[in-house]
């Protein structure tokens, strides 16, 4: 009997559950609607339909001067007079988000690009908070800010994408592992790398690859956990990138070396050390060294 009842019950609560979701669904299908209704009736140039989507006590703030008009008339005029100076402007809404934080109240985020021609003219991220009405949503406020594209320095660093992946070199001593790593927008390449020697470990780092806008060449600067830091400009000839070091030990010696890598496959590259001084004395050079792909 119990159990019966539990199951009513449980089957109830997947029904209230599942119409609760298809309601979300048809409310959302709606906004996006409506989002659709203004882009479409700012590219006519159409003030009474724009108009008609916003509530009597509507407020718009506008992304350069902050100022914010308050009512419906005040933001329908304000269309009408930019309309009237043979705007050519087209307008595209990317929604990135719906929320329903009540049954009547609906939170639209996204981008509003503005074009003319083919050029972008503005790019604003944008909240819009939208009220149910007696049956139909309608704006009730329109926050915008600025959006700032992020800069793209990939063009210049795409040509060591090769490096990204993880990477080892290991012989009957010593053990050095790196993983190189794009940032969030592809603008710096990062490797992190550490040293263990007969088991032990024994250094590791973090070198950091970009491309510097002043100077027009690819730099780097590298930082140790014994206390070093420098910084090295890349240049390609042929297959290989060379890259002049210079560095500050923990103890204050100044050091410097031509590093340089050279791809041999997919998986696989050469690195070595060459003109390698410390406080103005010679040191050997280091390698070739072939350094591989590690295997997953």
């Amino acid at each position: 009997m119990v159990r019966s009842q539990l199951f009513r019950v449980l089957v109830l609560l997947l029904l209230i559950c599942s119409a609760c979701e298809k309601n979300d669904s048809n409310e959302e299908k709606e906004i996006r609607q409506k989002a659709k209704s203004f882009e479409d009736a700012f590219n006519r140039k159409d003030v009474k339909a724009l108009s008609a989507l916003w509530s009597d006590k509507a407020q718009y703030t506008e992304p350069e001067s902050g100022e914010t008009l308050v009512g419906k008339d005040a933001i329908e005029k304000e269309y009408a007079d930019a309309f009237k100076e043979g705007d050519q402007r087209k307008l595209n809404i990317q929604i990135n988000s719906i929320q329903f934080p009540k049954s009547n109240q609906a939170v639209e985020q996204g981008i509003a690009i503005v074009n003319q021609g083919d050029e972008v003219i503005s790019k604003t991220a944008y909240q819009a908070f939208y009220e149910k009405q007696q049956g139909n949503w309608l704006l009730m406020q329109v926050r915008e800010v600025n959006f700032q594209d992020h800069p793209d320095q990939y063009e210049h660093l795409k040509q060591l994408e090769w490096l990204v992946g993880e990477w080892v070199d290991k012989d009957e001593d010593s053990t050095f592992e790196s993983r190189f790593d794009w940032d969030k927008y592809k603008n710096f390449l990062t490797q992190h790398f550490s040293v263990t020697v007969e088991g032990q470990f024994d250094l590791e780092g973090r070198q950091v690859i970009g491309w510097d806008p002043i100077k027009k060449q690819i730099r780097s600067w590298i930082f140790d956990s014994d206390g070093g830091f420098g910084k090295g400009t890349w240049q390609k000839k042929g297959d290989s990138w060379f890259v002049e070091m210079s560095q500050t030990l923990a103890d204050g010696r100044r050091t410097s070396s031509i590093n340089i890598y050279t791809p041999i496959d997919q998986n696989s590259y050469k690195w070595e050390s060459t003109g390698r001084e410390v406080d103005g004395d010679l040191l050997p050079n280091i390698g070739p060294i072939v350094v591989e792909r590690k295997k997953k």
